[in-house]
């Protein structure tokens, strides 16, 4: 095939599956009938520029949602379809659950900056009477995503939503700042908050973590020694979703006990995420709600077939 004959037929290709222009709009683009279209179409098939692959209901993101819904014992899994669309479609699901929301937590990291960041200004601002409040104290990072009461503040504002506030470090040093910090009519308040907690939404991360979280004052070297490999919060559990305790940890966050109470947790697996990680966090029966993308739905599904 001659170059010139390849780079129209690739030309029509993209502009009838990529720009889903109809037939007869390529026609009048490229001033030739109709049946003209439909014909090199059908050459760019049979030499191999266009392969139209028919996936299987397993390998279907509709299979994918279900695979992980038996598998994790999950109400609902939201497939995406690509990584550049992560962000978007989870502050979508997330706006769907804020209409039925009376209190909702919120977890940390670059992730849950970012749909909140993708968040619209709504019309649920005008009929929105719910709180938002962190699931966590504040990091000594820069990074804002890891600063809770920022992001209360930016959620509620685009949503309408009342933000209350953690007035607290994520990680004390000592048992007696954790104690004076859990003693405080403001960490008290947030503690009825999160037994009332309808709705949270959090990562599922991994281990080791960027940033760290000081987890060698924490855990000194328990997260290696018991194989460490995912983490919800700054909670840590191995790949059976076994949760891993520090001796030192004097961490302020929401206490598993009340975590899992919650009737929907949002779990958020940002598409650069460890396989056995994700798997680690699904073990541990915390996550109710999963938000995933095709790919990592996938290798999730087939690291379980495999093991």
């Amino acid at each position: 095939m001659k170059e010139k004959e390849l780079i129209r037929l690739i030309h029509i290709s993209k502009l009838y599956y990529e720009e889903n222009k109809t037939q007869a709009e390529i026609a009048r683009i490229l001033d030739i009938s109709r049946p003209s279209v439909s014909s090199l179409l059908s050459k760019a098939r049979k030499e191999g520029i266009v392969r139209i692959e028919i996936l299987s209901y397993q390998q279907s993101n509709i299979g994918l949602s279900q695979g992980l819904c038996r598998r994790f014992d999950l109400k609902t899994c939201h497939v995406v379809a690509s990584a550049e669309a992560f962000h978007q479609e989870a502050a979508t699901v997330l706006l769907s659950f804020l209409e039925k929301s009376k209190v909702l937590g919120l977890g940390w990291g670059y992730n849950i900056n970012k749909i909140i960041d993708a968040l619209p200004q709504t019309n649920i601002r005008e009929t929105a009477h719910g709180i938002v409040c962190p699931l966590i104290g504040t990091a000594t990072v820069p990074h804002r995503g890891y600063h809770p009461n920022e992001l209360a503040t930016d959620l509620s504002h685009k949503t309408g939503f009342q933000a209350e506030y953690l007035i607290s470090p994520a990680f004390p040093t000592t048992e007696q700042d954790q104690e004076l910090f859990m003693n405080t009519n403001n960490y008290l308040n947030i503690l009825e908050r999160w037994r009332k907690m309808d709705t949270a939404i959090m990562t599922l991360g991994s281990f080791p973590l960027v940033p760290d979280h000081g987890t060698a004052l924490r855990f000194g070297k328990k997260l290696i020694q018991e194989k460490a490999v995912g983490s919800l919060l700054s909670y840590f559990f191995n790949v059976q979703g076994g949760q891993i305790s520090g001796d030192d940890d004097y961490a302020i966050q929401i206490p598993l006990r009340l975590l899992t109470r919650i009737k929907h947790v949002i779990g958020i697996v940002p598409p650069e995420s460890n396989t056995n990680a994700v798997i680690s966090c699904l073990q541990s029966g915390y996550v109710k709600h999963l938000v995933i993308t095709e790919q990592n739905a996938k290798d999730v599904l087939n690291q379980i077939e495999s093991n």
